[in-house]
């Protein structure tokens, strides 16, 4: 799947590290974001084949994000993995309930992330 463009919205460095050049082994353009506003607005002014999001940021955290990537008409659409530390069944129901396509919990298997982008994308 080349020249697909995922945006990574993380605020660990090391994490959008790791997964963007994971990303970018399998042929896939990357776009990192480090804050959820900044997210957002990268979305908005490219919107991108999918996003890997991450929970708990600073400010506008990842469930924030979530729920208004999916309240844009031009955004809703776009696939969203959440890819977080928090492993609680409820956290897990709620990204679902509010859209996201899958969840992955941190630590993490690149090769499996990359597995669940390809399928979302299908």
């Amino acid at each position: 799947m080349p020249d697909r463009t995922i945006l990574i919205i993380d605020d660990d460095e090391t994490i959008a590290a790791v997964v963007s050049e994971g990303l970018k082994k399998y042929g896939f353009i990357t776009k990192i974001s480090y804050n959820g506003e900044d997210g957002l607005n990268k979305a908005k002014q490219s919107v991108p084949d999918a996003i890997i999001l991450d929970w708990m940021m600073p400010g506008l955290n990842g469930k924030d994000v979530l729920a208004l990537l999916k309240q844009n008409e031009n955004l809703k659409n776009i696939p969203v993995i959440m890819l977080t530390a928090k492993d609680e069944i409820n956290h897990v129901s709620e990204a679902l309930t509010l859209g996201a396509k899958d969840y992955i919990v941190k630590p993490f298997d690149i090769d499996n992330l990359i597995m669940r982008i390809k399928k979302i994308l299908i």
